[in-house]
Formats: C-alpha cells, structure tokens, sequence
C-alpha cells in the first residue's frame, strides 16, 4: 500500500510542478483500479495504481511512458512495476482513422520479462480494430514467444463492449462490458471481464482467465 501512495504522490507532484511549462501537446495522467487486468489477463490480486505522460505532435506523432502496479499472486511472480513506452503515429482518410506504433512493455523485479509489438489500428464511427504482433523474451526457451492479438470494439456514449484474442504461440480470448461517467472531472467506470479457455483457439498457452471479474477504475487526465 505504501508503495501505491508513494507512486501516485510522486506522479500527481510532478503533475503540479509541470501545468506552469504549458507544454502544447504534452498530457499526463494518474488512476487507481480495484484489479488490474490487460487483454484479459489478470496483472494484480489487489488494487493497483498507474500513471504516464504522453506527447502529442500535430502531425499526428505521438511519443509515450506509462507505469503501473504489478504484482503476483503467492506461489507465482513477485511484485513489480510495468513500464510501458510507446510511440505511433495516427490519422485519418475518407472517415477512417487508422494509427501504426511500436510498444515496449517492460517490469522490474521478477514479475514478468519484456514484450515487444508492433500495433496497427483503424476506427470508424463507433467501432474500432486492432492488431499487434509482438514477441515475449522467455529465458527458459532457445527461442522467444511470438504471438498476435486482435481486438474488435464499440463504443456509444458510457457504453463499449470490446472482444479479444491471441494467436500465434498463445492462445485465449476474453469479451469485455464497460459503463463509465465522470465524476468530479474524473473519470470513473465499472467493466465485466468474462475470460475463455484457451483451449477454444489456436495456441498452447493459456493467456486469460476462465471465469468472470468485475473492474472499478478512476482516472484523471491533465494538460500540462
């Protein structure tokens, strides 16, 4: 616990002492989730705090940093931090908004080893597509994991309902239902996580939960 305040304390400082640079383009953000789940998969047993700062060009370039509690559950992985670095670039042709980025994935301590992807979106209307291949670095192998994600979401209002799967080396998938309102200048929300076995989908792994999980998260975004 004290570790998550001390996380939030110092980004939430640095917040504070950056809004007088009045950097154009550059943002960042603080939020606390009652689990912490990823593509369906579960990341903490308890809350977990997260926070990043993100650059955007009006060329539509965009360069990023976002970390979060990460911790296993006993006798599995110990705690950790996710750091996540990213960049992309993004735009838009006849109504169609498409992006192309590169996304690092990377903890301390033993919680997990790194993961490097590719990711390729496009959107329209309400309805979003994306795709990522990556590879996960696995000491314990002469080769390292590669696997493929895709992911097919909606979005009207405070409602969005998001299906995704792995492919490649892993495999399961997960569908997702979120409400979410603001609340103070927050931003609040409530999502169903329902888990599928893997053994419905191509790959050998088995990368989400086989059950369902209920999500509160907070957030708040600001312009420094």
């Amino acid at each position: 616990m004290l570790k998550k305040t001390l996380m939030v304390s110092v980004v939430a400082a640095t917040l504070h002492s950056g809004v007088a640079l009045a950097v154009d383009g550059l943002s960042a953000n603080v939020g606390v989730v009652s689990d912490y789940y990823f593509r369906g998969v579960q990341q903490t047993a308890s809350a977990s705090a997260n926070g990043g700062v993100d650059y955007e060009h009006a060329s539509g370039l965009s360069i990023g940093i976002w970390a979060a509690d990460v911790e296993g559950q006993s006798p599995g992985p110990a705690a950790g931090i996710e750091i996540d670095t990213y960049a992309s670039y993004a735009g838009e042709a006849g109504g169609i908004g498409y992006s192309v980025g590169y996304t690092h994935y990377g903890y301390t301590g033993t919680f997990d080893t790194s993961y490097d992807e590719v990711n390729l979106g496009a959107s329209y209307g309400g309805f979003a597509l994306d795709i990522a291949s990556g590879s996960h670095e696995d000491p314990a192998a002469v080769l390292d994991d590669d696997y493929t994600f895709v992911s097919i979401g909606y979005g009207a209002g405070p409602l969005s309902v998001t299906y995704g799967a792995f492919g490649g080396d892993w495999g399961g998938a997960y569908l997702e239902v979120g409400l979410s309102t603001e609340i103070g200048g927050a931003d609040a929300g409530i999502t169903v996580i329902n888990g599928m076995p893997d053994d419905a989908f191509a790959g050998t792994g088995t990368n989400t939960t086989d059950g369902t999980a209920l999500v509160f998260s907070i957030s708040k975004s600001f312009d420094l």
